[in-house]
């Protein structure tokens, strides 16, 4: 700003459109981008010339310093803030009107406006003093209006972290807490597993005795302290005993109910573990060897308990569908299968298969990229990963000038050395090769004198 005013005021400032002196007395406009002062008839005329245009071709015209984009041509002249056909004074600044600028600064943060005489160029900065909060929000600090830097105390942050339970032990610091590290010992809903977990894992349903479900057997005494849950691990409570005789009310095969039976004489029952009454007909539940066409029934009397095996039999096929067999159960064929895994490189052979993945349980077993480890990951198409050990010892050339700090991936090559190699050498000559990591140094280049074969000339 003190340089544009100082060559507007002794009429030393050129345009860049004419390249002629602007005078303290011509109509002038002023980039609010680069601040750069042209005459406004120089800038009318460059607006609406070809080589102004923006490249797409709808974004107006381009300034001839900044090359910023404006959509409108100016049309009057206007002192550097908002007055129009400014008064020339000679105790005041070219162009200018001589009132309050009263523009907004640029600072994002800062409210207030400029509080300077108009003028060219950009606004200084604020002078005004606010009180900001660090980033924890534990202290205050008087800083100049606009400050963008944030502002960081030595106290630990201390906010609850995402598990709910800890605070966060970080020193003050932008941006939200990182997750809880700490780990916790969760324990299945049938109590029978424990797993360890980071503090604030997402739980599936919390009841307050268990955290998640193990898929085993809940196994649990039910209410009626005789007989086991059969359900798989879930939330508390246990479902009722379902042989209570609140709970049953028709005959095992369920085709009558219990009130008729006790009209026929049958003795009421009173606990879970009583015999539930049979009805004398024939079972007639479906067993699991039927089809959709053709659907086999039990055809022992009314009982408790599982159905005895089916006494038909039929043409089945076996599970992959090769062979086909008269049986009353399902069977397998001998058939194994040739189809490659999906690693690509073994076979299934998996008799009477009838899995479509053909995963790959065999371990990968290659050589890894460092040439020391091998692939332990499950066979795979494709390349394998870089090796993942590291080492936390300093990497160093031979001669100890050149070091790679840890941590060191595995196969990490030695450094480069540009010194020259103290290895001891055959010949006494002087050594032009620098420091390596080959065991082998490589032959001399020193020149030295021979005789030849018959000893007449020395070369």
């Amino acid at each position: 700003s003190g340089s544009l005013i100082e060559q507007l005021t002794t009429e030393k400032y050129e345009c860049m459109v004419c390249c002629e002196v602007v005078r303290i007395v011509a109509p002038v406009w002023s980039c609010q981008n680069c601040y750069h002062v042209f005459h406004l008839n120089c800038i009318k005329k460059w607006a609406r010339s070809p080589a102004s245009q923006a490249e797409d071709g709808n974004s107006g015209w381009r300034c001839p310093a900044c090359q910023n984009a404006s959509t409108q041509v100016p049309k009057t002249y206007t002192c550097f803030c908002k007055v129009h056909n400014p008064e020339w004074n000679r105790n005041e600044i070219p162009h200018s009107c001589g009132e309050l600028c009263g523009k907004k600064r640029q600072c994002l943060d800062c409210p207030h406006l400029c509080n300077i005489l108009c003028h060219p160029g950009p606004c200084p900065s604020c002078p005004a003093f606010v009180t900001k909060t660090c980033e924890c929000g534990q202290t205050s600090h008087s800083v100049r209006c606009g400050q963008s830097t944030k502002i960081h105390c030595s106290n630990v942050c201390g906010n609850t972290l995402n598990c709910g339970k800890h605070s966060c032990t970080q020193v003050c610091h932008a941006g939200k807490c990182s997750p809880c590290q700490l780990t916790v010992q969760q324990v299945c809903y049938c109590g029978s597993n424990f797993k360890e977990v980071l503090c604030g894992t997402k739980e599936e349903f919390s009841d307050g005795f268990g955290n998640f479900s193990c898929q085993n057997i809940c196994g649990k005494k039910l209410n009626c302290g005789r007989h086991n849950c059969t359900q798989v691990c879930h939330p508390q409570p246990c479902q009722l005993c379902p042989r209570l005789p609140q709970v049953v009310y028709r005959c095992p095969c369920g085709q009558t109910p219990l009130s008729k039976l006790l009209e026929l004489g049958c003795v009421e029952r009173k606990i879970c573990t009583d015999p539930i009454p049979s009805c004398g007909k024939t079972c007639g539940k479906p067993l699991s060897c039927g089809s959709y066409e053709f659907v086999h029934t039990c055809e022992s009397l009314c009982h408790e308990g599982e159905c005895r095996p089916c006494s038909h039999t039929s043409n089945i096929y076996c599970r992959c569908g090769f062979k086909k067999k008269v049986t009353a159960i399902t069977f397998m064929c001998d058939k194994r299968c040739n189809k490659k895994r999906s690693c690509g490189r073994h076979k299934c052979n998996e008799v009477c298969c009838v899995d479509t993945e053909h995963k790959c349980s065999l371990v990968c077993g290659r050589k890894l990229n460092c040439g020391l480890h091998r692939c332990e990951e499950p066979c795979h198409r494709g390349s394998c990963q870089t090796c993942w050990q590291t080492s936390f010892d300093e990497l160093t050339c031979y001669c100890g000038e050149s070091v790679i700090y840890p941590p060191v991936p595995c196969g990490t090559q030695p450094p480069e050395c540009k010194k020259t190699c103290t290895r001891p050498h055959e010949c006494d000559h002087p050594v032009y090769h620098s420091c390596h990591s080959e065991e082998k140094c490589p032959p001399c280049t020193y020149l030295t004198q021979k005789w030849c074969m018959g000893k007449h000339e020395v070369s």
